[in-house]
């Protein structure tokens, strides 16, 4: 049973392909789930980099009967700086501006940057549960990595986002409190083994997200600070 469920999620992850829902599936068996699909993975020559945290705004918990976020890996082949991005079979694609932190020695950080997370839902309409959520990879498709910002007040840091039709704003604190408080939760999240020197850790959306297609021009701009613009292609 497990086996066919890895090899479905892999091939939604290949294709594109929709995901029937799992009711049966627990948060415990999800992230039993995850581990198998990251060992996959680097089979296949993905090299974990870092991880993302999700679900870090703590108003949507009650709705999805959460009482903590969810983690998932970035690898080296999802974590990029370009600008342009294809979204090829990528299924209901939305982009979240984030606050990436570079770990020194857990839970130090060395550096932070702004960054968008391009995620993407294999379940129709986006609806899922977390359990769901977590064993679909985290909903993670890729992370941008933007200019640096500076490590402190992270909290307060203020960001604008725009794009065809769309505006919005939000700040540091929307995940989770903070991007350190985000770093901090991230050691008593289930499955989570100690964060290494080096690791790349994206901290939440700080924004409801918007749906994204190709040909698209998206603009993320930090109040007095850098801005971080991302185009969409097929």
């Amino acid at each position: 049973m497990e086996d066919r469920r890895v090899d479905r999620l892999l091939d939604a992850r290949d294709t594109g392909a929709r995901l029937p829902r799992d009711p049966d599936l627990d948060l415990d068996a999800a992230y039993v789930l995850a581990a198998e699909l990251e060992h996959r993975l680097t089979e296949r020559g993905n090299r974990r980099v870092g991880r993302k945290i999700g679900f870090t705004n703590r108003g949507a918990w009650d709705a999805h009967g959460l009482d903590r976020p969810i983690w998932a890996p970035v690898y080296d082949t999802t974590l990029t700086r370009c600008r342009s991005l294809s979204l090829g079979a990528l299924p209901e694609p939305r982009l979240e501006p984030e606050i990436v932190l570079g770990v020194s020695r857990y839970p130090e950080i060395a550096w932070a940057a702004l960054g968008v997370e391009i995620v993407a839902s294999h379940h129709q309409g986006w609806r899922f549960s977390p359990r769901e959520a977590v064993a679909d990879f985290g909903l993670h498709a890729m992370l941008i990595l933007g200019p640096q910002l500076p490590v402190d007040g992270l909290a307060d840091v203020e960001v604008a986002l725009s794009g065809p039709g769309f505006s919005t704003t939000g700040r540091g604190a929307n995940a989770l409190g903070g991007p350190r408080h985000a770093l901090a939760a991230l050691a008593d999240l289930p499955g989570a083994i100690p964060v290494a020197d080096g690791e790349i850790v994206t901290t939440g959306t700080l924004v409801d997200p918007p749906w994204i297609e190709p040909d698209q021009r998206w603009t993320v701009s930090v109040t007095h600070g850098p801005e971080l613009i991302v185009t969409t292609r097929p």
